[in-house]
C-alpha cells in the first residue's frame, strides 16, 4: 500500500482516496472510504486510456458485467461512473489473502478446508451463472480467502452467456493452467467452462500445483487439452469430485449446485441414485468459522489490522506496480515477506509485526508471489534483473535526449476489419495479409476485403491447435504461406490417428493446396513455428505413445519432397528459438539451457544457460541471460563471439531482437540511467553499436516491458508494453510515427507482422485485424 502521490486522485464519485494499492497497464486501484466509512477498492482507468473511445466501451462491459454478479462469495460492484471523465468501479473491500499466495507460503490447505473452498467456490458460480455470466478467469490468483469464507474476485473478462463478445468462437482469453479445454481452443464456451476451473483451482490448493503442470502457456493448454491431471495429492474424499470437474467433455462435468450437494454429502450416507451426495442444495455450507488453517487466518487477521489501526508517521515505500493486480487488490501485500524454514513470516521473536513492519513487508516477497507463471517471470522479471543503467551498448554513449511521445507524429490506418473468429497469427506477402485462425485461413486484400479463404476442415486438419493469444503457427517463403496444425482431428479423419501436419498454398489466392504429415508419430499439433530456411519448414510437434504425451520435437520437413528430412527429441521445452541465417538447424531454448541442432538434426552444442532471448543475426545466434547480458554464440562451435551489456529481454512471444533483411544488423533495446529505453543498432560481426537513441517513454502506470520489434522496410517496428505501436528510422533510430489505436489491450494479445510496405496487426480478443503503411500515411 502506497500513499497517495501529488498526481494521485483524491476521489471517485462519493469515495476519498486515502491509498494506492497497486498499478497496472488499465490504471490504478485504490482503497476508498465513503463519507458513511465503508471501505471499498476503486479501480481508476489512466487518463490517456480514459480518451479512447474503443477503450470506455471496454470498460463498461466489465462494469455490466460485474454489475450483474452478486453472492456471498463473490466481491460485488458497489458504484460505478464509466462515463466519468476518469472512469471508476468500486467494489465491495475483502480482507483476504489470495489463494495463490496462502498456497504459496504456507503449503497447500488441510482437507476440511479445502471442502470448504470447493462448496464456497461452487456457491459463487451459482451466483455468477443465475446472472447468465460466465467468469472464464477462475484461478486461485483470484479468489480471496476471508475469514468468512473464499470470495471470486475480478469480472475483468467475464461475459455474458448469449454468445457475444469474447465469448465467441475463436477467441482465446484467460491463464492457461485454469482454462478449459474448450477455452484453451477457442470454442464456444458454457458454464461448464467455469466449473473446470473450479476443479483446477481446488487442485491447486491440495497440491501446491496445477494439475496440469506449469511452463510455455502453448505446452500447458496441449496438455489441459489432451492429458490427464495429476490429482494424485487430491485427499481421496474429494478426488472423485474433482476428477468429474476436469471431464475434458463440458456435459459430463457437474453443476455447481451438485459439487456444494457433494461436499454435503460428505458428512452423509451417500445416495445411489445420485451417485454421491444426498440432494441438490444451493444453500450456503456450515458455518465457516475458523474454516482456514491458522496460519492463513492469522495473516488475515493481520491485515484487518493493519487497516483498522490510525496511521503512524513512517517513510513512503517505494512504488511497486503490479500488472497482475486483481479489482479488489492483492490486500496480502500488506503482509510480511515468507518467512524463512522454521520461523513465522514476518515476525521475529516475541514480538508481534507493527503496523509499519507490515506495510514495508509490500517491497519484500508478497509480489513474487502474485505472477502469472514460469513464462512471464521468466521474461518479465528476468528482464527486469539487468542492471541497466545506461552503460552503452559496447561502449558506446547515449546520444539525443528522450523525445516526447507527443512531438512523434500519429500514423493512420490504412484499413481495419473484423474476421469471424480471433487471428492468432498474421502474414504480410504478395500483395495479402494471411490470417491465420483456429478453423480457417483468411487471404486480405490491399483494402482489407477477403480475397480468398482455406477451411481447415476441408484438409483434415486445425490449424493452431493449441492457440493461445498471439502465437507464431505459421511463415511465408516466397509465394507460398505454411500453416501448421494437427490432421485427423476431424471427425472423417480421427481413426487414422492425430498427427503434426503442414499445409502449404499460394499466399496470391490460397490454391494449390497440399499437406505433409509427420509420419509414424501420433502427435497432437505444434507448439511453434521457427520458420522456413533453405527449403525446409521447422516445425516443433509433440509426440506421444498409446497412453500419454511423449517428447517435443524439432521437425525438419523437406519442402521440395514433402517429406520428414530430420526429426530431433528435444532436450528442453522450447520457449525461445531462432533459425540461423544459412546453414540449417536451429536453437532453441528453455529458462536453463540453450542448444543448437545442426543441419543433420543432432546436436551441435549446447550450454546451460538462463535465456531470456533468442535470435540470430550474421553467422552468430544471439541470447540474452537473465542478467540482461546479450551474447552472440558461433551457430556452428557454440564458441562466444562478443556481448553486450543491458539488453532487455524478450516479451514473452519472444520477438525481442530484430534484423535487417540481409542479416547485418541487430536491433536491440537497452536500459538507461534513467530507467527508460534505447533503440541500439549492432553490427552483427563485431557487436559494435552503429548508434543508439533514447526513445520515447510507455504510458505511467504501464506494466514491465518486454521487448517486442519486427524490421521491415526500413523500418524498426517496436509494441510498447501499454500497446501503442511505433516506427523508428533503422538508419538512425529517429521515430518516425506512432498509432495508439491498440493502447489499453495487453500486447500479448497482439499478433504483428511487418513487410510488403505494410505493418500488420490482430487483436486476437477482439477478432479485428488492422494494417498500416510503412511511411504511416
Amino acid at each position: 500500500m502506497e500513499r497517495l502521490r501529488a498526481d494521485d486522485p483524491r476521489e471517485a464519485g462519493p469515495y476519498a482516496l486515502v491509498a494506492r494499492l497497486g498499478t497496472g497497464g488499465m490504471g490504478a486501484v485504490y482503497l476508498g472510504r465513503s463519507s458513511g466509512g465503508r471501505t471499498v477498492a476503486v479501480k481508476m482507468v489512466r487518463p490517456d486510456l480514459a480518451v479512447d473511445d474503443a477503450f470506455r466501451d471496454r470498460f463498461r462491459r466489465e462494469v455490466a458485467a460485474a454489475r450483474l454478479v452478486s453472492g456471498a462469495f463473490t466481491a460485488p460492484v458497489v458504484d460505478a461512473d464509466p462515463d466519468a471523465r476518469a472512469p471508476w468501479m468500486a467494489t465491495a473491500f475483502v480482507v483476504g489473502v489470495s489463494l495463490h499466495r496462502a498456497v504459496g507460503t504456507h503449503g497447500p490447505l488441510p482437507e476440511d478446508a479445502l471442502r470448504m473452498l470447493t462448496a464456497g467456490l461452487a456457491e459463487a458460480l451459482v451466483g455468477i451463472h443465475a446472472a447468465e455470466v460466465i467468469h472464464r478467469d477462475l484461478k486461485p490468483a483470484n479468489v480471496l480467502l476471508a475469514l468468512d469464507g473464499p470470495h471470486v474476485i475480478d469480472f475483468g473478462i467475464a461475459r455474458a452467456t448469449d454468445g457475444t463478445a469474447l465469448t465467441s468462437t475463436g477467441s482465446v482469453i484467460g491463464s492457461a493452467p485454469y482454462m478449459s479445454p474448450e477455452q484453451a481452443l477457442g470454442r464456444h464456451l458454457t458454464p461448464a467452462s467455469d466449473v473446470f476451473s473450479l476443479g483446477t483451482t481446488v487442485a491447486f490448493a491440495a497440491c501446491g500445483e496445477s494439475p496440469f503442470g506449469e511452463g510455455a502457456s502453448a505446452a500447458v493448454l496441449f496438455r489441459v487439452v489432451h492429458t490427464e491431471p495429476d490429482l494424485s495429492a487430491v485427499p481421496a474424499s474429494v478426488r472423485p469430485l474433482i476428477e468429474r470437474c476436469l471431464a475434458k467433455e463440458p456435459e459430463r462435468r457437474p453443476s455447481p449446485r451438485e459439487v456444494i450437494a457433494y461436499v454435503e454429502g460428505l458428512t452423509r450416507p451417500p445416495d445411489p441414485r445420485l451417485g454421491y451426495g444426498p440432494g441438490l442444495r444451493a444453500d450456503r455450507p456450515a458455518d465457516l468459522a475458523g474454516w482456514l488453517p491458522g496460519q492463513v487466518a492469522a495473516d488475515v487477521l493481520a491485515l484487518r489490522a493493519v487497516l483498522t489501526a490510525p496511521p503512524e508517521p513512517e517513510p513512503t515505500p517505494e512504488p511497486v506496480p503490479d500488472p497482475t493486480l486483481p479489482l479488489t487488490g492483492p490486500v496480502e501485500d500488506l503482509l510480511p515477506p515468507p518467512a524463512e524454514p522454521g520461523r513465522t513470516p514476518g515476525r521475529t521473536p516475541g514480538r508481534a509485526p507493527g503496523r509499519r513492519t507490515l506495510l514495508l513487508g509490500l517491497t519484500g516477497g508478497a509480489l513474487a508471489l502474485a505472477g502469472g507463471g514460469t513464462l512471464w517471470a521468466l521474461n518479465h522479471g528476468g528482464s527486469e534483473a539487468a542492471d541497466g543503467r545506461g552503460g552503452g551498448a559496447s561502449g558506446s554513449t547515449p546520444g539525443p535526449s528522450r523525445p516526447e511521445p507527443d512531438s512523434v507524429p500519429d500514423a493512420k490506418l490504412t484499413w481495419q476489419t473484423k474476421l469471424p473468429s480471433a487471428a492468432v497469427q498474421v502474414l504480410p506477402g504478395n500483395g495479402i495479409v494471411a490470417c491465420v485462425t483456429l478453423e480457417q485461413l483468411v487471404g486480405l486484400d490491399r483494402r482489407g476485403g477477403t480475397a480468398w479463404t482455406v477451411k481447415s476442415a476441408d484438409h483434415d486438419m486445425y490449424f493452431s491447435v493449441m492457440g493461445a493469444n498471439a502465437l507464431r503457427v505459421a511463415a511465408v517463403d516466397g509465394d507460398r504461406l505454411y500453416v501448421s496444425g494437427s490432421a485427423g482431428m476431424t471427425p472423417t479423419a480421427a481413426r487414422a490417428g492425430v498427427k503434426a501436419a503442414v499445409l502449404s498454398v499460394r499466399m496470391a489466392d490460397g490454391k494449390d493446396p497440399w499437406t505433409a504429415t509427420l509420419a509414424g508419430h501420433d502427435s497432437a499439433g505444434a507448439l511453434g513455428f521457427p520458420g522456413v530456411r533453405d527449403g525446409r519448414a521447422y516445425v516443433l510437434p509433440l509426440t506421444r505413445d498409446e497412453s500419454t504425451v511423449g517428447e517435443l520435437n524439432v521437425w525438419a520437413l523437406d519442402l521440395a519432397g514433402r517429406r520428414t528430412a530430420w526429426l530431433h527429441e528435444a532436450r528442453a521445452m522450447p520457449v525461445f528459438w531462432s533459425l540461423p541465417r544459412s546453414g540449417g538447424g536451429l536453437l532453441y531454448a528453455d529458462t536453463e539451457r540453450i542448444v543448437a541442432v545442426g543441419a543433420k538434426g543432432t546436436v551441435a552444442w549446447s550450454k546451460e544457460f538462463r535465456a531470456a532471448l533468442a535470435g540470430a543475426a550474421g553467422p552468430y545466434y544471439l541470447v540474452v541471460d537473465d542478467h540482461g547480458t546479450l551474447t552472440a554464440f558461433d551457430a556452428a562451435t557454440g564458441e562466444r563471439a562478443w556481448t553486450v551489456p543491458d539488453v532487455l529481454g524478450a516479451s514473452r512471444l519472444g520477438d525481442g531482437v530484430a534484423t535487417d533483411e540481409r542479416g547485418t544488423v541487430a536491433y536491440v533495446l537497452v536500459r538507461d540511467a534513467d530507467d527508460g529505453l534505447s533503440l541500439v543498432a549492432l553490427d552483427a560481426a563485431t557487436g559494435k553499436a552503429r548508434w543508439r537513441r533514447p526513445i520515447p517513454a510507455d504510458a505511467p502506470g504501464s506494466p514491465a516491458p518486454g521487448a517486442r520489434l519486427l524490421c521491415a522496410d526500413g523500418n524498426v517496428y517496436r509494441i510498447g508494453a501499454d500497446g501503442m505501436l511505433w516506427a523508428f528510422d533503422a538508419a538512425n533510430g529517429k521515430p518516425r510515427w506512432k498509432y495508439g489505436g491498440f493502447k489499453g489491450i495487453a500486447p500479448a494479445n497482439l499478433a504483428w507482422a511487418a513487410g510488403d510496405r505494410r505493418l500488420c496487426i490482430s487483436d486476437t480478443g477482439a477478432t479485428t485485424v488492422a494494417a498500416l503503411d510503412a511511411n504511416g500515411a
